[in-house]
């Protein structure tokens, strides 16, 4: 999304009886669309933002079942005495492998999570730009175009 910057306040053309309405129309017309599309802008970051989310969870959700594996498998070991060379080994390299797994898992699960932070970031930033802009634009709609009076008198 391309940062905008707020308008300027607009001057309309003076006519004998007040501005220009079809510029003055024209205007509002362009303040609606640039709100629809900042409308627009919005929700498509809170959308991103809640799949963000959602992935976080569910690698959150991952990290703990591999948590959990990990730990029934270190809770239950079986003895290096009892088994032979070759089960030794085989266990060595599941411990080895369920090492990686978690730290993959991390990794992975502080990635999300990064990107969810960010995005929230990105997200909250958006947002009150946007609310900016929207309190500037009902600001600008409601006040009606009145001519002043020496802008009459020289027309």
């Amino acid at each position: 999304m391309t940062t905008r910057e707020l308008p300027l306040p607009t001057s309309f053309a003076l006519t004998v009886r007040g501005y220009d309405r079809d510029q003055v129309d024209e205007h509002l017309a362009d303040l609606h669309e640039d709100l629809r599309l900042t409308t627009l802008d919005r929700d498509a970051a809170l959308t991103q933002a809640e799949t963000l989310a959602r992935q976080l969870e569910a690698a959150r959700a991952e990290n703990d079942e591999l948590r959990a594996r990990l730990d029934h498998l270190v809770r239950t070991p079986a003895h290096p005495a009892a088994v032979s060379d070759r089960v030794r080994r085989l266990l060595e390299l599941a411990h080895v492998e369920a090492d990686t797994i978690v730290a993959a898992a991390r990794e992975r699960a502080d990635a999300v999570l990064r990107q969810a932070r960010a995005a929230e970031q990105r997200v909250a930033s958006r947002l009150r730009a946007i609310d900016t802009y929207l309190a500037h634009a009902e600001r600008h709609l409601r006040e009606e175009p009145a001519p002043r009076a020496d802008h009459l008198a020289a027309a």
